[in-house]
Parts: C-alpha cells; structure tokens; sequence
C-alpha cells in the first residue's frame, strides 16, 4: 500500500472521516468505490479526512482501518494503520498549503471575513445557509467565507447556479472560527495533489461538489474540473432515517468485534443492490452487477 499516486493512472479513493464509527452507509460506499476501481481499472488511494479536530477520536482513526480489513478491501496508496496517517498522512500536516489557496481567494476578492455566530445566522436568516451579512464590512480576522454574490458578478456562476447554492450552501466558510481550513477547501486540494481523477459520492454530497467545482474553477485547477464523479442513492434505516455516526446502532464495529463474518455484511449489499442472490464476498458481488452500472452519472439501486 505503499505506492506513490502516479498523475497518469486514473485514481479514486476512499475518504471516511474519523466523527464517528463506521456505519453500513459508510461501508456500501467503501464497497462501490473498489467495485467500480475494479471495473475501470483504477488504483484507490486511502486519504482520511481529519481536518475537522473537534469530532476526531483515536478510536474512529483505528474503525476506520479495522473496518476496511473487516470488509477485506484493499487499497494502493495511503497509510495502512492510525500511527502511519497520524505522522505521515494527516491533513493537519497540511494546514499551511490550504491557507495558501485560501489566502489567495481572499486577495483576489473571492472571500470575505466574517464575524458572525452560528446563532447569529440562525436568527438573521432562519437558515444555516450564511447570506452574505457581512460581505460589505471589510473586515481583517474572523471566519473566511466564499463570496457567492462576487462569483457572480465575477461570470463564475450562472444565475440559477448562485440562487441554488445561497439556498442549500450560502456564503460557506473556507476557514473557520478556530483558524483552521474546512473541508470544502481542503477536499479540493487533496484531491488535486493526489492526482484523483474520479470520485464516487452520497447523493446528499451533490450541493458540495458544485461548490469544489466553482473553487476549481477560480483556482485555475484545470484537473479537478476534468475529475468525474459518481453519486449514490444514500442507504436509510428501517424508519426512513440517514444513518448518522452520532448513532451506533448500525456501526459496524457491532458485527467485527462480536466476530461476525463479513459474509453477513455481503448478503446484506446484495439485497440493497438489487442482485439476484446473496453475494458472499466483494469480489463476488462486484462482479455480479450489471455491466452497464456505473456508467451513468447517478446510479440505481
């Protein structure tokens, strides 16, 4: 798992966050990934998503690997325990390269700080989506936020496009209140220098991506506009709900630490995908999906 990301390979990844344990969500999404990386003869880098150090825990980092070895899919590039990302792979060892591009929107009037609360947001707008309060202050320090408006204006967005991500994004911050980058902007820049060309995601990640397409686009980053990406139906629990990390019920920590097959897990993904029998192995449900199953932009299960 050692190899070095090479530019002219096409590369996907994984990128679980350490918030929480891993949840069957989580896992179907680990399987589509090195599903369609078998399909398109791609290599899967590891790249854990740590950045946001108020949810991390050292027993999330360790589900995340314990998970993937359960679930027995392999990687190309990454680290291969908790010890190696902390001291070779962890995005906080990156924080200056963000603030480079963040400083750099911020020059050019693509960004704006902020001094508003979660609280003040909520009272001002009803919404957690920021609506520019503060884009006119001129202020020094605060929040750093994307301007939407000056996108705009700048020809960066068409009309439509501005109205639908001051709806379900707002005026997003690119570094936060602690002085530490966010994930919107760190996405885009792990993925550039890891040479991803293809990324596969939850449906309720399409708001996000628009917006890392609009920050690769005012950056110049000529790749990432070229990257394709893939989204997925979200799985839901029995009541309707999205499974959340916040609950454990559906973890799969419940099942390997109680020594339960990942057999188990396999049958499941083979009902939720709509396979005619009950695969027992990634390998064996990979190979029988459809031919045509990634080929559309939004798949189908």
């Amino acid at each position: 798992m050692g190899e070095q990301v090479n530019s002219m390979k096409k590369w996907t990844r994984f990128a679980p966050t350490p918030s929480g344990n891993i949840h069957l969500g989580n896992a179907l999404n680990f399987f589509l990934i090195w599903a369609w990386a078998k399909s398109e003869q791609m290599s899967i880098a590891l790249r854990v998503d740590d950045i946001d150090r108020s949810r991390f825990r050292l027993e999330y980092l360790d589900d995340i690997f314990a998970s993937l070895d359960w679930l027995k899919l392999d990687y190309h590039s990454g680290p291969i325990s908790s010890n190696d990302f902390l001291h070779n792979y962890s995005q906080n060892l990156r924080i200056n390269q963000y603030r480079v591009y963040a400083n750099g929107l911020f020059n050019a009037g693509f960004a704006y700080y902020c001094h508003c609360s979660r609280k003040n947001i909520e009272e001002r707008f009803g919404t957690s989506c920021y609506q520019g309060f503060c884009r006119r202050e001129n202020l020094k320090d605060g929040i750093l936020r994307l301007n939407l408006e000056y996108c705009f204006s700048m020809k960066y967005l068409e009309q439509d496009a501005f109205q639908a991500l001051m709806q379900n994004v707002g005026d997003l911050a690119l570094i936060g209140r602690d002085n530490r980058p966010t994930y919107q902007l760190v996405s885009i820049v792990d993925d550039v220098q890891m040479g991803i060309t293809h990324v596969m995601r939850g449906e309720d990640l399409l708001a996000s991506t628009e917006v890392q397409k609009l920050l690769a686009k005012i950056l110049n980053i000529v790749s990432f506009t070229k990257t394709i990406f893939r989204f997925h139906p979200l799985v839901r629990s029995p009541e309707g709900r999205k499974f959340s990390k916040s609950e454990g019920a559906f973890a799969l920590k419940n099942l390997y630490l109680k020594a339960y097959h990942p057999v188990e897990f396999y049958h499941w993904a083979s009902g939720i995908l709509g396979v005619g029998v009950k695969c027992e192995s990634a390998k064996e449900l990979a190979d029988s999906l459809p031919n045509d199953f990634f080929t559309s932009d939004f798949l189908q299960f």
